[in-house]
């Protein structure tokens, strides 16, 4: 008991050093959030303090309240950066800890701790002192984490309770509601409509969780976890934003038209919105439209209809506040997010026998989609520009992540994909920093079906016959910079390495010879029909920021490493002062479905104006088709 105190007090001194050095130098305080460790045991407070200077210990005051028992105390002269937090605890003292911006005007940060009801707050005495606070609780059992579910396949997905917005007490609701003695008229209007016009019995006696949420700019009431107050095209894409926790179900298509369709369970459409069609092209360049209706008294259905349906895909704010729906094809990944992200840490825990946990750690909020078919499942990460795959590798083996694997794709980011069954049971959840993302497994049966099958090397391929592929070509521009596009330097470079090779007696096919559009699927099957010993991609790297810059080279199959590392090598030796990112498994369309070794070389980042200035010379493409050339030619002479 006597460290519980101890921690309680370091924690509100820790608040109250920030109060005091803000009002002392006018800057506001940066409060970031409450965050812990993975086991719950260590809860900290992130913030960012314009003024480093330690201050002397001193007295605060803490302001007592009961039923519930709770102290609270503000942070002035502070702003809270991201959305209010709330952790729960079970079989501890402490109950409750609440972090959220109270007032604009002044900027106060409120932090409320609430005790179980026989614990003497008096004994609570506020003590400031400098440098970084951890709070400790005694073993607390977290009842809910810092994670919001954002993406559930399972079936129950009914719930009655939502955010609110001035103190996120959870009230229980008995049905029929009776008015309880202290309850207002208003707030009894809002129970009562919360299960008007549902299946349920208003007579079955059971109790059930509500929160009765404000929205302080419209005077809006919800009655359901998201309230959607905005439906908007914006930047080629569809924008459903609003108040409250956002979860999706799967994405799925249909046809006779051609459909996606997307259902947001818990979710209350305002009435304004509903089953209003919009048009993607005001003007009329495309025939795409979306249409947002009230499913049933507790879903909304999202129907979008397209010649294309099967491209569009979901993306989610790293606030879990809007999800943003788009043709693949049309997304500007840039227009995402500004902020680059790494993976810092990967993380697996198993439940039970069927049921296992993938938590990913990033260095700042991560912006992504998750793409679910019958049999496999993907997560791309837009801002995300790095991550250790010996780590991941390490962590993923012997789990039933075994098989997934993540691969850094140019101008995207990354992306984690893995074979899943069809009756496997996906549920996602986003932190309320995000910064991490927590997914759930659980599998329909025991078999190992997430054993993959390695790709072997044909033995009959074509001595000395070499495919090189431009990347992008036609109305695909790959990256775009200063008005230099990527297709064009691929294909220049792409003659070079063919002109060569053709001069050393080599047989090189290039799969586009002009600035002609080629899906990925025409490249493979060019390099099917032509059976070569092996298979060359040629790109341009391209990064959100200015920053990044370098050469690097990606495989994937097994048998393809050895060729990755030899042309690398060259690559290194022809630019010694260059940044080198170095190899990476990498699961790109056109490296993953040829059946010869294949590899996809970024030659430098267009997205780095001194780079981007070196890779338009003549001189440059000259120097970049020799090294891959020749590592080419090592590799062919090495495998005689």
């Amino acid at each position: 008991m006597k460290r519980f105190l101890f921690y309680i007090l370091l924690f509100l001194s820790f608040i109250s050093v920030f109060a005091n050095q803000s009002m002392a130098n006018g800057l506001p305080i940066k409060v970031m959030g409450l965050n812990y460790d993975t086991s719950g045991s260590i809860i900290s407070v992130n913030t960012q303090n314009p003024n480093s200077e330690v201050q002397e210990p001193q007295m605060i005051k803490s302001v007592r309240l009961s039923n519930p028992n709770r102290i609270y105390f503000d942070i002035n002269n502070a702003v809270l950066i991201g959305e209010k937090q709330q952790i729960l605890f079970e079989n501890s003292i402490i109950k409750e800890i609440k972090l959220a911006q109270f007032d604009t005007n002044p900027n106060i940060v409120r932090v409320v701790l609430t005790f179980e009801e026989a614990y003497d707050t008096s004994k609570i005495k506020l003590l400031s002192s400098g440098g970084c606070v951890i709070i400790k609780p005694e073993v607390p059992k977290l009842s809910n984490d810092y994670f919001n579910l954002i993406y559930d396949e399972t079936d129950n997905k009914t719930e009655y309770s939502g955010v609110k917005a001035s103190s996120q007490v959870v009230q229980k609701v008995a049905i029929p509601a009776e008015q309880p003695a202290n309850a207002s008229a208003s707030a009894v209007h809002e129970i009562e409509k919360a299960f008007q016009n549902t299946t349920l019995s208003n007579t079955d006696g059971k109790t059930y969780d509500s929160i009765i949420t404000i929205d302080l700019s419209s005077k809006l009431k919800m009655r359901t976890k998201y309230f959607i107050n905005q439906y908007i095209v914006k930047n080629n894409g569809l924008l459903v934003s609003g108040i409250g926790q956002l979860t999706t179900s799967r994405l799925f298509y249909l046809t006779s038209p051609k459909r996606a369709v997307i259902d947001l369970p818990n979710t209350y459409l305002d009435k304004p919105y509903r089953n209003k069609e919009i048009s993607f092209c005001a003007d009329l360049s495309c025939k795409d439209t979306a249409k947002i209706g009230q499913f049933d008294y507790n879903t909304a259905r999202i129907v979008i209809t397209s010649d294309n349906a099967e491209k569009y895909i979901p993306i989610y704010s790293k606030d879990s506040q809007s999800l943003f729906l788009v043709n693949s094809d049309k997304l500007n990944h840039t227009e995402l997010e500004k902020q680059e992200a790494n993976l810092n840490k990967a993380y697996v825990k198993k439940i039970d026998t069927k049921t296992n946990e993938l938590i990913l750690s990033f260095s700042s909020s991560v912006v992504h989609s998750i793409v679910r078919n019958d049999n496999a499942f993907s997560i791309f990460l837009f801002n995300v520009k790095s991550y250790n795959e010996q780590d991941l590798v390490k962590t993923f083996a012997n789990t039933v992540f075994k098989n997934f694997t993540m691969s850094l794709l140019p101008q995207t980011g990354i992306r984690l994909s893995g074979k899943i069954g069809k009756k496997d049971i996906l549920k996602i959840e986003e932190g309320v920093d995000g910064k991490a993302i927590k997914i759930t497994l659980k599998r329909d049966s025991d078999d190992d079906l997430f054993i993959e099958k390695p790709s072997k090397k044909s033995n009959s391929k074509n001595k000395n016959k070499v495919v090189i592929d431009p990347g992008h070509g036609g109305s695909d521009y790959g990256a775009i910079r200063e008005g230099i596009n990527e297709k064009d330097i691929t294909l220049d470079i792409s003659q070079m390495v063919a002109s060569i090779l053709r001069s050393k007696g080599y047989k090189a096919i290039l799969t586009r010879k002009d600035d002609s559009f080629l899906s990925l699927e025409d490249r493979v099957a060019i390099s099917e029909d032509e059976n070569p010993e092996i298979f060359v991609s040629i790109h341009v790297n391209s990064a959100v920021s200015e920053t990044p810059n370098g050469i690097e080279t990606h495989w994937y199959h097994d048998y393809s490493k050895s060729l990755a590392e030899t042309v690398h090598k060259h690559f290194v030796k022809e630019f010694p002062n260059s940044n080198n990112r170095g190899l990476f498994k990498s699961k790109f369309y056109v490296i993953n479905h040829t059946t010869s070794p294949a590899i996809l070389c970024e030659i430098g980042f267009l997205s780095n104006p001194e780079e981007r200035s070196q890779i338009i010379t003549n001189e440059r493409k000259q120097k970049t088709a020799k090294a891959i050339a020749e590592g080419i030619i090592e590799y062919l002479k090495g495998n005689k």
